[in-house]
């Protein structure tokens, strides 16, 4: 994620190394994507289900391994939990367009945040920021 100075004023909007100058802007666009998908969780989710349906199977039989099967099931039940909660991210992207090209400024999971700086950088294209 992004832990990069950022400074926006009326000449040049900065994200750490790298600046951009205001006048050459043309757009700026905020992208939201999900970058883990739920694939992983529906995987250990379906490998949680299988044991937990095998321990309850196994509950009849005396010798049939229950504590392993039960913990199995916990511990893949975990993952799962673990896998859904990563696929729930979303990362917030500013893109800078200029005649020549598009850059992608910065990548962040404060959607505020990078809606502020889009804002910003919006009003010093406009010339509004003072700077």
């Amino acid at each position: 994620m992004s832990d990069v100075p950022v400074s926006v004023d009326a000449h040049f909007a900065r994200f750490g190394e790298k600046s951009y100058a205001i006048n050459k802007i043309n757009s700026v666009e905020v992208r939201r994507r999900q970058p883990h998908g739920q694939g992983a969780a529906i995987g250990w989710g379906l490998l949680s289900l299988i044991f937990g349906l095998s321990f309850l199977g196994s509950l009849s039989n005396p010798n049939g391994g229950t504590v392993v099967t039960l913990t199995l099931a916990v511990i893949f039940g975990y993952l799962a939990y673990r896998a859904w909660l990563r696929s729930k991210i979303i990362e917030h992207q500013l893109f800078l367009m200029t005649s020549s090209s598009e850059a992608q400024a910065i990548v962040s999971q404060d959607g505020a945040m990078v809606n502020g700086l889009r804002e910003r950088i919006e009003r010093a294209m406009a010339g509004q920021l003072q700077g």
